[in-house]
């Protein structure tokens, strides 16, 4: 993917509208709508929703325009190759269809990264904006399939927060501590954050501690000699049974089995 021009968070006033019923030749155009917006969908005109998105192919009729006082969106416009067709595609993105995705926050942040690149030009910004297009279209696809809901902008202080919490599960379970804990290290009670954690990851906390749990224990069986005892305390297990069971649960060999396949 090439970018050839992008906006980040652009407002117009009243009177802005878009009308190219042939596309723009060879540039794809993506958009994040902020606000209400009025565009030309299966022949009609359809008022959208803010904080949604629309993928323009380059061959596209578009039609957009301000509803009410302003309209306001990020978007850029970059060209494909076959591959990138094909990344796009495997991400199951829909084109040319307006699609609310609620809160966008996360995303637009990436629009701002690219436009900073975009417009500075410093060392190896084409290569930082690639690598920023991809990620892009990699977190629209979790936004639109995975039922991952991010907070608003207003919230981004807790959003932080349960961010470092599951940092801090995958990267080191075995000083993970119990859920509550983490909820009262956040001020939050017991359901609010297992109910947070759940609408922000899509898996539910403890879940997603054993898997983390497990995952260290498989990288130790395979490149350490330590005894089930000892991987079992430093995967944050009370004892080589639970862990034991829990792993033969998740992956039908022992650790035991595991480790004689695998080392």
């Amino acid at each position: 993917m090439e970018l050839h021009v992008i906006g980040y968070n652009h407002s117009h006033d009243k009177t802005f509208a878009i009308d190219r019923p042939n596309g723009i030749g060879s540039s794809w155009i993506l958009l994040l709508i902020k606000t209400p917006a009025v565009f030309m969908q299966n022949g009609k005109e359809v008022i959208t929703k803010e904080n949604s998105f629309i993928l323009y192919t380059s061959d596209a009729s578009q039609h957009y325009r301000t509803y009410g006082d302003k309209y306001v969106d990020d978007w850029f416009y970059f060209s494909v190759d076959d591959d990138d067709k094909e990344f796009i595609g495997k991400l199951n993105i829909p084109y040319n269809t307006v699609t609310w995705l609620g809160d966008i926050s996360e995303i637009s942040s990436i629009v701002q990264k690219m436009t900073y690149e975009f417009y500075t030009a410093g060392p190896h910004s084409i290569d930082a904006i690639k690598h920023y297009l991809n990620i892009f279209f990699i977190k629209l696809s979790r936004k639109l399939h995975m039922g991952l809901h991010f907070p608003s902008v207003k919230a981004s202080a807790k959003y932080d927060c349960m961010i470092n919490v599951r940092i801090r599960i995958r990267s080191n379970p075995v000083s993970t501590p119990s859920v509550k804990e983490l909820a009262n290290e956040l001020s939050m009670s017991l359901s609010s954050f297992q109910h947070t954690y759940k609408k922000m990851f899509g898996v539910n906390v403890m879940t997603d501690i054993i898997h983390s749990r497990l995952q260290y224990a498989k990288a130790v069986l395979v490149t350490t000699d330590l005894t089930l005892d000892s991987i079992a305390a430093q995967s944050g297990y009370s004892n080589a049974f639970h862990l034991m069971r829990q792993f033969k649960e998740k992956f039908g060999l022992t650790p035991t089995e595991y480790r004689k396949q695998h080392k």
